[in-house]
């Protein structure tokens, strides 16, 4: 596995993880449309079941998954009621952080993009850890085609 792999953007036609979030009342803002701290949270979720799943990404006893940056772009807005589709998929493995490329779509339309980087860390010593070899796979499973 080279030091570092990196991908393209998520297409309609080649999803990668999906999960569905149903949006709340109470996700609106005065201006009557989804606050985008709301985006944020639904982001989230998708990393997390992503991470918990089973079947992604096995963590050692003693590791855990923190997010050490996320950049959101806003490209529509959105309203509620809504149901909503998060696409996720692996953007870079390093030695022992991974990207994240997600993209949030209502029906036929994306209305954000969000790349995050999470570290891969000792519960113990809170310090990064390396991923492993079988960790590496895992994630190469998920990996963003260009």
């Amino acid at each position: 596995m080279p030091e570092t792999m990196t991908a393209g953007a998520i297409t309609p036609s080649k999803p990668r993880f999906l999960t569905q979030e149903k949006l709340r009342f109470g996700d609106q803002d005065v201006q009557g449309h989804v606050n985008n701290s709301v985006y944020s949270t639904l982001f989230e979720c998708s990393r997390v079941d992503f991470q918990t799943c089973g079947k992604c990404l096995t963590l050692d006893a003693r590791q855990l998954v923190v997010i050490a940056s996320i950049t959101i772009d806003f490209r529509r807005e959105l309203h509620w009621p809504a149901t909503v589709e998060i696409r996720l998929g692996v953007s870079r493995i390093g030695r022992s952080s991974f990207g994240f490329m997600q993209e949030l779509w209502t029906g036929d339309t994306m209305v954000a993009t969000a790349r995050s980087t999470q570290v891969v860390i000792d519960e113990i010593t809170r310090r990064s850890t390396p991923l492993s070899q079988a960790q590496c796979d895992q994630l190469a499973h998920w990996i963003v085609e260009s």
